[in-house]
């Protein structure tokens, strides 16, 4: 008798397969930034109120994601090109 779940046959891998490996790849990576970044000192500044905070962290993060899928992905549309945060 098989244990649950190895009778069923693997989704086929889509076109979307790598993007989405990617994006958890990534997800972790930012979790690990973020987790560790929480026994830290931070450094905090505005954006465009002083309730819009942004933390070093932050742009530590979203830079890693940026360029990251700029460079496993260079022909993908980035809405960030378009528009600077």
């Amino acid at each position: 008798m098989k244990p649950s779940g190895e009778d069923q046959a693997a989704p086929a891998a889509g076109p979307w397969e790598e993007c989405f490996q990617a994006a958890v790849q990534l997800a972790l990576r930012a979790g690990q930034i973020i987790r560790k970044a929480l026994t830290e000192e931070k450094r905090v500044s505005t954006k465009t109120s002083a309730a819009d905070l942004v933390t070093e962290t932050d742009h530590l993060v979203e830079d890693l994601i940026i360029s990251e899928l700029r460079e496993r992905f260079p022909s993908h549309r980035s809405p960030f090109s378009l528009v600077h945060v």
